[in-house]
């Protein structure tokens, strides 16, 4: 489907709502030559929560330690 810019301006949300129902695209030309086109996106999956970290972490013996050898009786 195409439109001019001035019908796309009058029903945009009218518009919009078509793309989403239909999964169609819809042209807006400007001074008879197309400029853009409108597009449903696609349903993208949810991010993951929980483990989305898995694997990029490395740990190296206890972070604490100094090497020194402590002496606790006072």
């Amino acid at each position: 489907m195409e439109v001019t810019v001035t019908q796309f301006k009058a029903k945009c949300l009218g518009l919009i709502k078509k793309v989403q129902r239909e999964k169609c695209s819809i042209v807006v030309s400007r001074h008879g030559q197309p400029a853009v086109e409108l597009v449903a996106v696609e349903q993208a999956p949810a991010p993951l929560l929980f483990g989305r970290a898995s694997g990029t972490v490395a740990l190296h013996d206890d972070a604490l330690a100094t090497g020194e050898i402590w002496q606790a009786s006072a």
